[in-house]
């Protein structure tokens, strides 16, 4: 074997061996927020008494145009909240992209067919990420306790990355998962890990200046 090709299988064997390694360390950090979580995710009937819920956006609609039933699933858990007495106001969190594609927009419509009054309804526009909508429910609308209102397997990081901001909050499941699947498996280990990262890099100023609320 020449120089050449002994360099490349090196270099291949390591970074073989450091996809391992990450993989392995994403596993590893999806099953310790879930383990940490496990305490916090309650069924309705057992929620302690919580001023506001924070339903975190997703999209409406999958990439094909068709129905994407995880976002309706969450806004009827958080209607039956309000309907339940359980809580008096709302931050519904998400993307915007311009004037045609607004989540939070969206959540609010549809919290309003649902019975929920509009004016108990507070927007994020800048909650691209889990991450950011929760570094924002702390920072700009002032929220230390909450209510979040996800699929079972989203909101183990949320309520991991709510905590590491100063955030009491317990969650309440939805209809569904976000992450079925291989795939789905891979991206939930991996945004497990990014979790990780971002609690050691903190909140920045940018995303708190982020999607100002309306």
């Amino acid at each position: 074997m020449n120089k050449l090709a002994r360099h490349l299988a090196i270099g291949t064997a390591v970074l073989a061996l450091l996809g391992v390694s990450v993989f392995a360390l994403a596993g590893m950090a999806r099953a310790a927020v879930d383990a940490w979580s496990a305490h916090v995710v309650y069924s309705r009937d057992r929620l302690p008494a919580v001023d506001t819920a924070l339903v975190l956006g997703t999209a409406p609609f999958g990439v094909g145009g068709q129905d994407q039933h995880t976002l309706s699933w969450r806004l009827d858990t958080a209607a039956a909240l309000w309907h339940d007495g359980k809580v008096e106001r709302f931050i519904v969190s998400g993307i915007r992209l311009g004037d045609d594609y607004d989540e939070a927009a969206i959540m609010r419509g549809e919290l309003a067919v649902r019975g929920v009054p509009t004016r108990v309804i507070e927007l994020d526009h800048g909650g691209d990420r889990t991450w950011h909508s929760i570094v924002r429910a702390r920072y700009v609308f002032g929220r230390r306790r909450l209510l979040i209102v996800s699929q079972p397997d989203h909101l183990a990081r949320a309520l991991f990355l709510a905590h590491h901001v100063g955030i009491e909050a317990w969650g309440v499941p939805a209809r569904g998962n976000n992450y079925g699947g291989l795939y789905g498996t891979l991206i939930g280990n991996a945004v497990s890990l990014a979790a990780f990262v971002d609690v050691l890099r903190g909140p920045t100023a940018a995303i708190i200046a982020a999607g100002l609320p309306r």
